[in-house]
């Protein structure tokens, strides 16, 4: 008895080990590795192909970077040794989305195919993983922002004044485009609410839902503002939806009598928090750029990152939406770009020749 006790004892420490050891190898397949933001600054060190764009998708841990030659690289944060490279369009990469559920990367270019200009500049559908080319969009593109829509299956892609509905079952384009005042400069969206938020180059404002439920899917308009009077070059940077689509989150530029003015040492753009039933301003949140040209955020993170410059020096700065408060970075480029991987707590600045890990609250 004495003797199959003890064997039962060796089983189960065993059976243990083993189980220990298959959690923490299908654990460590779903974290980011934590050498991987110094294995990307190594392997960015004196690259000459500066990034335009880049999205991080906390579901596949993928991280998407645009170039400006049009090169796409595709990062799994899991592995510090996963990278792969694809020229995705003939000039710079200006917008990257991602669509975890279907395990795609959509991008497009800041050229278009209009008259036969440039053929490469269309959206297209790239899988997350291979970087294999699905689908390039047909029909004449202007290339705008691109989103996953709140219905799965669907994204919504701009061409300057217009929004199409792109469906990746059918692999195509799907319905009548929504007209939009202005070219579309920002677009997010709230699953919760079902929400799509528009940001146009004059300022507009739009909520929008999408009906998939018939034949033909459809964008509505929910309700619309402005951020002020619809002028042009008044750029929404950006739109986040809080709290269940109750709040807007808007980075956008101000009206050319508001604007910087290096005198006065007026910024060119705010942040602010709208109430999204009756398009009140709740508050404006603090930043210090006096120029900011590019805005992004991380899905799920309470945080805008802002590229811009200060004083003529380039510099990216994050803003904390929960408690008002911006930490800002140094650039050795007049046009870098910043990314946040929430898991580890470390965002990554990507400027000229290189680029350099942050830890979120690290100021300059």
């Amino acid at each position: 008895m004495r003797t199959w006790g003890i064997w039962a004892l060796v089983v189960a420490a065993l059976c243990a080990l083993a189980a220990l050891s298959w959690w923490w190898a299908v654990g460590s397949q779903s974290r980011v590795d934590p050498g991987f933001t110094q294995a990307f600054v190594d392997l960015n060190r004196r690259m000459d192909d500066h990034a335009t764009a880049v999205a991080y998708d906390p579901q596949t841990k993928i991280l998407a970077v645009g170039r400006n030659s049009g090169a796409l690289e595709l990062w799994d944060a899991r592995r510090t040794d996963s990278r792969i490279a694809v020229k995705a369009h003939s000039v710079r990469i200006e917008h990257i989305a991602f669509g975890p559920e279907d395990g795609i990367v959509l991008t497009s270019s800041v050229g278009s195919n209009m008259m036969g200009l440039d053929p490469e500049a269309v959206p297209k559908v790239w899988d997350a993983r291979s970087g294999e080319l699905l689908l390039a969009l047909p029909g004449e593109w202007i290339g705008g922002p691109m989103v996953a829509a709140p219905v799965p299956g669907f994204y919504l892609v701009s061409s300057d004044d217009e929004l199409r509905v792109y469906d990746h079952a059918k692999r195509a384009v799907v319905g009548d485009a929504l007209k939009v005042e202005g070219g579309v400069t920002a677009l997010g969206t709230d699953e919760v609410s079902g929400l799509v938020a528009v940001g146009t180059s004059s300022g507009e404002l739009l909520l929008l839902k999408l009906d998939a439920a018939g034949t033909v899917p459809r964008l509505d308009v929910v309700s619309r503002t402005s951020t002020y009077d619809l002028e042009i070059r008044t750029d929404v940077l950006a739109v986040m939806l809080l709290d269940d689509g109750r709040r807007l989150v808007t980075v956008n530029w101000l009206p050319g009598a508001r604007r910087f003015d290096p005198a006065s040492g007026r910024q060119q753009a705010e942040i602010v928090q709208w109430d999204t039933r009756d398009w009140t301003r709740e508050r404006t949140f603090p930043f210090t750029l006096q120029t900011t040209h590019w805005a992004s955020y991380t899905p799920g993170e309470p945080w805008l990152v802002l590229a811009g410059s200060e004083s003529t020096r380039g510099k990216i700065e994050l803003v904390d939406l929960r408690h008002g408060v911006a930490w800002r970075y140094k650039s050795n480029f007049s046009h870098p770009r910043a990314v946040l991987l929430p898991e580890i707590e470390t965002g990554l600045i990507l400027q000229s020749s290189g680029a350099t890990q942050i830890r979120y609250l690290d100021q300059e």
